[in-house]
């Protein structure tokens, strides 16, 4: 190699670099692609939450109707004096008996966001997950001479700001 080579800071012959221009191509690509990663991490949490929210709603639905449904079959009568119907917070109170032919109180009723039940003054527990609230509960008495049934309708939420689920859901029961 001759000396006008390295005095003009040529490159040798058979070296290889990249060039300003090829650099800042890589590094455009390199923070495209990177952008475009983040972006789906970003939207596949997001699906994950609402996903999460929608399935605690139905699940707590389910829950919460398939007692209520399964009580209501067992279940002598509905006490309407100890009852709050046709209103928000409603509250339900049935009576019956038990496998041994004792009396039996159950109780439906809203605390705290959830639906809760009792079962002969104790209180067997929430029949709604924790991160699910119940901001509407109605219980609506229907009756005639040979039967006696309880329409609910519950409005159930799940989520934070921004993935935020509401869903409302009615049962119609019949005593037996």
């Amino acid at each position: 190699m001759t000396t006008k080579h390295l005095e003009k800071g040529l490159p040798r012959a058979g070296s290889r670099g990249f060039s300003l221009v090829e650099v800042m191509v890589y590094i455009f690509i390199l923070v495209f692609m990177l952008v475009v990663v983040i972006e789906v991490v970003v939207s596949i949490t997001r699906a994950s939450r609402v996903i999460s929210s929608a399935r605690a709603i139905e699940n707590s639905a389910v829950l919460s109707i398939e007692r209520l449904t399964r009580e209501m079959r067992l279940a002598n009568s509905v006490v309407v004096a100890s009852s709050t119907l046709a209103v928000h917070p409603g509250r339900l109170t049935l009576t019956g008996e038990d496998d041994e032919g004792d009396p039996r109180t159950v109780e439906f009723y809203l605390s705290g966001g959830r639906i809760l039940m009792k079962e002969n003054n104790v209180d067997l527990g929430a029949l709604t997950e924790s991160d699910v609230v119940v901001t509407n509960l109605i219980f609506q008495r229907f009756a005639t001479s040979t039967t006696e049934g309880i329409r609910t309708q519950m409005r159930l939420e799940s989520g934070t700001s921004t993935h935020y689920r509401t869903e409302t859901f009615y049962s119609t029961s019949l005593v037996r």
